[in-house]
């Protein structure tokens, strides 16, 4: 653990140093939520009190807000380093060191996320106190944030193995970069980054609750937002447990598969 914690300060003297890779990331996640809640702002026009999606002005405001802040918070980006690393022969040097490659990552890409997290909240104030008259947040107690971090806790476990997996990916993809941003697209809809679930038909949110989308910000959101029964809540942790082990699996046996066939020359 020593290790991993010195990777750990490492990757926070980093991201203070290339502070500016955080804002970009922050706007890359935050821009087309923000653009949407503009759009929503003018579809529901004078009638604020309306239901679209079964969603009041405030409460689909409420959301999207919390959503883009949700999402800066716990969603990490490390397929693209992955995916250069593999492709510039870089991973070499991570195979041959005493450390785990993906207990490094973790340790990596948690200490940046606090730091873009903390970037981000000046920004979110300013959010809040501009939409204040639509931002309508329920009672919050302490059960409610403590389901909603455990949750969150275990959407970013998710996310890093789904991450890792992509990354994976370039060990048989020369350019992966179509394929990882499909996955953006198709995460968005499914996971509710771009569009409530509740808004969405009926079939399209099977396929997220089947597959992890909806265990990424929806059920964490919907534990923070709603009041969800018990057993909705159970079952939406254990969806979240299973998966997490389901890919780890996945990404371990990726990982030994890749390495396989991985050819590094010179470096």
């Amino acid at each position: 653990m020593k290790k991993y914690r010195t990777i750990a300060l490492l990757g926070w003297q980093d991201s203070l140093v290339y502070r500016f890779n955080a804002l970009v990331w922050i706007l890359y996640a935050a821009l087309p939520s923000l653009t949407i809640m503009l759009v929503w702002l003018a579809a529901y026009g004078a009638n604020p009190g309306a239901r679209i999606g079964g969603l009041t002005l405030a409460q689909m405001m409420t959301y999207y807000l919390c959503v883009t802040a949700f999402s800066v918070a716990i969603t990490p980006n490390p397929e693209w380093e992955i995916a250069q690393h593999i492709r510039d022969g870089h991973i070499t040097q991570f195979i041959v060191r005493p450390v785990g490659y993906f207990g490094y990552r973790v340790a990596h890409e948690t200490s940046y996320q606090i730091v873009k997290t903390a970037m981000m909240l000046p920004g979110l104030a300013i959010l809040v106190w501009l939409f204040r008259d639509y931002i309508k947040l329920p009672p919050i107690d302490f059960a409610r944030l403590a389901l909603f971090f455990a949750s969150a806790i275990l959407s970013y476990a998710l996310l890093c193995q789904i991450k890792f997996l992509l990354g994976i990916s370039a060990f048989w993809l020369t350019e992966p970069g179509g394929f990882l941003e499909i996955w953006n697209i198709v995460a968005g809809v499914f996971a509710g980054r771009l569009l409530p679930l509740s808004m969405l038909p009926f079939w399209l949110r099977a396929i997220g609750d089947v597959l992890p989308f909806s265990s990424l910000y929806a059920f964490p959101l919907r534990l923070l937002l709603e009041q969800p029964a018990g057993v909705e809540i159970l079952a939406g942790f254990a969806r979240q447990v299973v998966w997490i082990l389901v890919l780890s699996f996945a990404v371990r046996f990726a990982w030994r598969r890749g390495l396989l066939q991985y050819e590094a020359v010179g470096g």
